[in-house]
């Protein structure tokens, strides 16, 4: 069998955000299932090596506006479609491709073409992932209505729409107009070799040399992701705001990841004077204060990983999310995690491994992060509950097979 993963981007070909590392995984654990597979996306942007062939589309023409902006979505993503549906169609064609599986918007061109060419035969697997244009408000909401609308057009033309979790299932009914018998439950989930590997020996050195800030720190609230609006990171640093003066004279916020709001995070960290804490200079190493807020931008896979296993609180407060493995790999690396009840979050955070809120709910996300930096005894189970949930549930192996076994039933469904 031979797949064709339709991307607009992927590890480590771009820059590593949810979207990216899934379209990884699946390839690499499907190929070490005698799964063939082939990419499909635009230019890299980064060097790397991906598991499997790569094919290159043009993503667009002249002055384009940065990735994953309203007006790049709306004009730009859906003619990239169409340009991957005409290269992977051929493809098909030529029977190079048994089946064809798609993120997001990039299911539109084969899905189109396939509804007036009886020979594209390759069954269709769209994986919608986040759904943000489904779910802004305001202004934005009305700028995506042209790709909510194509997108319900591509979910409605594939034989499977994956539900990331099981607590989305019902959200892509509803967003989408999909049959019920047309949504499957694929996580996606992470591969724990590869964090062992990409984990440093001496894991605090690292994150010290990188931020020396965090020597002597506590306790130290991890985040990470892509720095847009609805991940939530303005609602953690207010609800920061809200515990200065009852948190340790040393505590820290780490917010790793590039994006339109760090810019904004750093502003009103400057204007409401919480970057840094007064320390007698022999406390401090001599420097005299010592900063609160850390935005570090992008960092490689080594540092990150040294973040997760330096931090004491991992906190994840998006508004919407399509499978959070930033979440993942935090509770991989036995943190506990304070996050939002965000669609597929409660699937991995419960009781046993973290602390839930509501999207939006400062408040709640203050007392929550609060609890955890008091008490370590429920830091440590929190966090050993995390690390077995990922094991049992979210590793890419099982969810490689699980995958296979779909698209082996949709063959064998369009031969019959």
């Amino acid at each position: 069998m031979r797949v064709a993963l339709l991307s607009r981007a992927a590890y480590p070909l771009h820059a590593p955000g949810g979207l990216e590392r899934a379209v990884y995984y699946t390839a690499k654990h499907l190929r070490a299932r005698g799964v063939d597979t082939v990419l499909i996306t635009r230019d890299a942007t980064r060097q790397g090596s991906f598991p499997g062939e790569v094919v290159t589309v043009p993503y667009g023409t002249g002055r384009e506006a940065p990735h994953g902006r309203v007006l790049d979505r709306t004009l730009h993503y859906p003619r990239f479609a169409m340009r991957l549906g005409e290269v992977v169609a051929e493809m098909v064609r030529q029977g190079q491709v048994d089946v064809v599986h798609a993120q997001g918007l990039t299911a539109l061109g084969y899905a189109r073409l396939r509804r007036r060419d009886p020979s594209l035969t390759a069954p269709l697997v769209m994986n919608p992932q986040g759904m943000e244009e489904h779910k802004a408000g305001g202004m934005k909401r009305l700028a995506l209505a042209r790709l909510r609308t194509l997108s319900r057009e591509a979910a409605r033309l594939a034989d499977r729409v994956v539900a990331t979790d099981e607590a989305t299932r019902d959200e892509v009914l509803r967003l989408l107009g999909v049959p019920r018998a047309r949504v499957v439950v694929l996580p996606n989930g992470i591969d724990e070799d590869e964090i062992r590997g990409a984990t440093p020996p001496d894991p605090e050195r690292v994150a010290h040399e990188a931020i020396p800030a965090l020597a002597g720190a506590f306790p130290v609230f991890l985040s990470a992701g892509r720095m847009e609006a609805y991940k939530g990171f303005g609602d953690i640093l207010r609800a920061l705001l809200r515990l200065e003066g009852s948190l340790p004279p040393r505590w820290a916020w780490v917010a790793v990841g590039e994006g339109p709001q760090r810019g904004r995070l750093a502003r009103t960290v400057a204007l409401r004077r919480v970057a840094r804490t007064a320390l007698p200079k022999r406390a401090a190493g001599g420097r005299g204060d010592v900063p609160h807020v850390h935005l570090p931008g992008s960092v490689s896979e080594t540092l990150l990983h040294a973040l997760y296993e330096r931090a004491d609180v991992f906190v994840h407060a998006t508004r919407y999310e399509g499978s959070s493995l930033v979440t993942l790999e935090a509770m991989a690396h036995g943190l506990p995690v304070v996050a939002t009840r965000a669609v597929c979050i409660p699937d991995k955070v419960s009781d046993e491994t973290g602390r839930l809120v509501a999207p939006g709910d400062v408040p709640a996300l203050a007392r929550a992060m609060s609890e955890l930096a008091e008490d370590a005894a429920l830091r440590e189970s929190l966090g050993r509950h995390g690390r077995e949930r990922v094991r049992e549930r979210f590793s890419w192996p099982a969810i490689a097979q699980r995958t296979i076994d779909l698209f082996e039933e949709l063959v064998r469904a369009r031969r019959a």
